[in-house]
């Protein structure tokens, strides 16, 4: 065996070690940094300049969430003032029914004519202490509510009233919901009128002894627009008069008396008792320029004054709606009315 071994040792060649290699390493207690591999390498970035693009990506990420905040701080706002609004006109409409509207009268006037008629509604001052708060809030609340009217027309919100094509007349509902955006104000109106004036006026029959007078539902009722635009009026004219009358209103026709349900024969399928008509318009508007009604029984005329209000038995009080007028200036070429159908409860 070791024989062999020695064999081996003779076949392989010797290896020889240069000891100057050995001497050039250094020492097992020291660290030579190196440069790394060319795929690992940085550029060198000097510090100030990374500094100030940490601080500048910093400035715009504030500058975004102070935007977003702002925003966010502002919708809330918006949200918290629409809510506020909302809660006033519901109020002021309460305050109004409850408050100053003279029910014993209107349930009076019902029961003997069938119509009860009163002006200021919303914005007639009561005392010196409500003349600069409730009076104006009234005003306000008129003002936008035909504003209202007249922005449901001009984004085609409205249907044309085509039993009346040749008087510039148009109709839309009043329904809340989703379309609570479209006449918040109306919408509002609507919803405190049947809230609070039903329960008032069925108390004030039974006071009077107006037996035959139906009581009044509280939690529903039909809410109604209805627009006169003198624009389109002309524009019809036009078209169905001779050229020398297109800008006549003499060419409108008289209109038939009737009553809220239709015929006799209707009312026992129209559950509608009540109809509440408001008039909006500009304050310039008067007698000179149409609308209104005209009563049957008596031959009295009411005139489309801004907010006076109409109260007619739906089933009962025959009158006529006069045709709108206007004319050319300004605030005077629109008018509207909101009307609400109170049904028998």
């Amino acid at each position: 065996m070791k024989e062999r071994r020695r064999q081996r040792a003779k076949k392989l060649p010797s290896a020889t070690v240069d000891r100057g290699i050995l001497n050039e390493l250094p020492s097992v207690d020291k660290w030579e940094k190196t440069d790394a591999s060319v795929g690992s390498k940085r550029e060198s970035i000097p510090t100030s300049e990374v500094a100030e693009e940490d601080n500048a990506a910093i400035t715009d990420e504030e500058t975004s969430i102070d935007e977003e905040t702002e925003e966010t701080i502002a919708k809330a706002s918006s949200l918290v003032q629409a809510q506020r609004k909302s809660v006033d006109c519901l109020t002021h409409v309460r305050k109004r029914v409850e408050e100053s509207f003279p029910i014993n009268e209107a349930a009076k006037g019902l029961a003997e004519k069938g119509y009860f008629v009163y002006d200021g509604f919303l914005s007639k001052a009561v005392d010196a202490d409500s003349e600069n708060e409730d009076a104006v809030l009234g005003d306000e609340m008129i003002s936008e509510m035909f504003s209202e009217s007249s922005s449901m027309l001009a984004n085609d919100k409205m249907q044309r009233d085509i039993t009346r094509i040749a008087d510039g007349e148009f109709v839309a509902q009043i329904v809340g919901g989703e379309n609570y955006v479209l006449c918040p104000r109306l919408t509002e109106y609507v919803v405190s009128m049947t809230r609070h004036l039903p329960p008032l006026l069925n108390k004030e029959y039974d006071v009077i002894g107006a037996g035959d007078l139906p009581k009044l539902d509280s939690a529903a009722s039909m809410g109604s627009l209805r627009l006169y635009d003198r624009k389109t009026k002309l524009g019809t004219l036009s078209f169905l008069a001779n050229p020398e009358d297109a800008a006549s209103d003499d060419s409108v026709s008289e209109r038939p008396f009737g009553v809220v349900c239709g015929d006799s024969d209707g009312t026992e399928n129209d559950s509608r008792r009540l109809t509440a008509m408001l008039y909006l318009s500009s304050k310039e508007w008067d007698s000179s320029n149409g609308g209104g009604l005209t009563m049957e029984t008596d031959g009295q005329k009411v005139e489309a004054i801004r907010d006076r209000i109409v109260l007619l038995r739906s089933d009962e009080c025959s009158h006529r709606q006069e045709p709108w007028l206007g004319s050319d200036d300004s605030g005077l070429d629109q008018a509207s009315c909101a009307i609400v159908h109170f049904i028998q409860g």
